[in-house]
């Protein structure tokens, strides 16, 4: 096996081990994306705008949609950018594993008047999708062990362009800090844009990379919902010697912007945008 496939999949594993010693087998990994099942109420599944124009990555993907444009969004959730791409594109399909995510995609579009939106609801390794001219897969790959099917599938499927967004530091290093609190030490990390970068180097593709500008670290709105946030990705349960240091925890490291709640000391998240043509790899 080439060393950045199994490097890759060896960060995951040892993360999902961390993971497990820390909090135990019974507790949810939702990873969302299609790779768990998402809170309706979670901050990062809040309705947004799709007419919205202050969204860095998403003029990103507007950038590289180009015009009378078909779209695969894989792992498309609950359409944080498949509704806006429509508003812009001839038609997007999602493809989401997630019943619960889209039927939260399906209402919004309704609501938004949006109709030319697809669903398939299996995972991607299973899917019977089309070919469309960009495909598109956001902050999904860092779940995957086996990444390079995924990926080829992307590629297989994509007639004009594959675009990948991803992140310098893996989502979950907002609540870092507070597994070291809650739970003396800290999992490892999942892998971000510069392992993903060894893996497509390694399956002969070489992107374009545009990094987005940084943009605040922001976990939940207020603080109880910060906390319902962290009891759930830290496995923590209401009344537990867990849940007291997680409560201290917050007193220390929540921090209140005009943007939200953020965690003291997190730098901001920094995404990349991931693109090639199947046709020039070389």
């Amino acid at each position: 096996m080439e060393p950045a496939f199994e490097a890759w999949r060896e960060q995951i594993q040892a993360h999902e081990r961390d993971m497990q010693a820390l909090r135990g087998d019974g507790h949810e990994h939702g990873h969302g994306h299609g790779h768990g099942k998402p809170s309706r109420f979670g901050f990062t599944n809040r309705p947004q705008d799709p007419h919205r124009t202050d969204d860095a990555a998403l003029n990103g993907l507007f950038a590289a949609l180009g015009t009378g444009t078909e779209v695969l969004d894989v792992g498309g959730g609950t359409g944080r950018y498949a509704l806006p791409l429509a508003t812009r594109a001839n038609r997007v399909t999602v493809v989401e594993q997630s019943e619960d995510s889209l039927e939260i995609l399906a209402t919004r579009a309704e609501e938004a008047g949006i109709t030319n939106i697809a669903f398939i609801n299996e995972p991607w390794e299973d899917a019977q999708a089309p070919k469309a001219d960009m495909v598109l897969c956001s902050l999904v790959l860092h779940h995957l062990e086996n990444v390079v099917p995924f990926v080829s599938k992307l590629q297989d499927h994509a007639a004009d362009r594959v675009v990948v967004l991803e992140m310098i530091e893996t989502p979950g290093g907002i609540i870092r800090p507070f597994f070291e609190k809650v739970y003396g030490s800290t999992p490892s990390s999942l892998p971000g844009v510069a392992k993903l970068m060894g893996v497509l180097w390694a399956m002969d593709i070489y992107p374009d990379l545009e990094m987005i500008a940084p943009e605040p670290a922001i976990v939940a709105p207020d603080r109880e919902t910060a906390l319902e946030h962290m009891q759930r990705r830290l496995g923590v349960e209401e009344g537990t010697v867990e849940d007291d240091r997680l409560q201290a925890a917050a007193d220390e490291l929540l921090e209140e912007t005009p943007g939200g709640i953020t965690v003291r000391g997190v730098p901001p998240h920094r995404q990349a945008i991931i693109t090639w043509r199947p046709d020039r790899q070389v």
